[in-house]
């Protein structure tokens, strides 16, 4: 069964860019309000945007553990679209699956979606070796999600609303558990609209004009 999308749910982005979560997040927010669900883009912040400054893993940690106090904040009043995973904080700063606090990935199963951003052809060898990290967290975790393929931000956007446009659609069944996902179809040749991705691409662009919420 889908997972229903709806007022307390969370969507957790993955990947190794934050720059391409951070887009993805703040375009997806915007149309699912217009789908009638309240919603919010959650920014990670530089803090966690970023682990080139390899804080220690005790200090990751209490950082994972803040973040999970936002988005559970956050998700009391929308459903929240978070640009990082607490989890995903963890296993992209190498921190070992057997350090990860029990309660941090027992509140990650609960999202009703995670999507993984693939790493494309044009990214850095260090970002492939990121991706890595995270793909294997997935299997240590035993965690859900969606992965996400594109070149570029528009592709991304398509990918990632044609596998949340189910959840949106779903009858509310708050017992359901979340399915295990694969990868999302890309059914751009079968639209019934003929603007679908020139709208997206429209969306992308005023996101990216319009300041983060979080």
């Amino acid at each position: 069964m889908t997972p229903r999308l709806g007022l307390g749910s969370v969507i957790a982005i993955w990947g190794a860019s934050a720059a391409q979560r951070q887009a993805l997040a703040d375009v997806l927010a915007p149309r699912i309000n217009q789908c009638g669900v309240p919603a919010m883009s959650l920014a990670a912040g530089a803090a966690a945007s970023t682990l080139a400054s390899h804080p220690a893993r005790a200090d990751l940690t209490a950082l994972a553990h803040h973040w999970r106090l936002r988005i559970d904040i956050a998700r009391q009043r929308a459903l929240v679209v978070a640009s990082q995973s607490p989890v995903g904080l963890l296993a992209g700063g190498a921190v070992p699956a057997d350090d990860w606090p029990a309660a941090l990935v027992s509140a990650e199963r609960g999202h009703a979606f995670t999507l993984l951003l693939a790493p494309s052809n044009a990214d850095s060898r260090a970002s492939r070796a990121v991706d890595d990290q995270l793909r294997a967290a997935f299997i240590t975790a035993g965690l859900s999600c969606t992965i996400i393929h594109g070149h570029d931000d528009v592709q991304r956007l398509a990918r990632a609303w044609s596998a949340l446009r189910s959840g949106l659609d779903a009858p509310d069944e708050t017992s359901t558990p979340p399915r295990q996902l694969g990868v999302a179809a890309w059914n751009c040749e079968r639209c019934s609209d003929p603007d679908c991705e020139h709208r997206l691409f429209t969306d992308l662009l005023a996101a990216r004009q319009t300041p983060a919420t979080g």
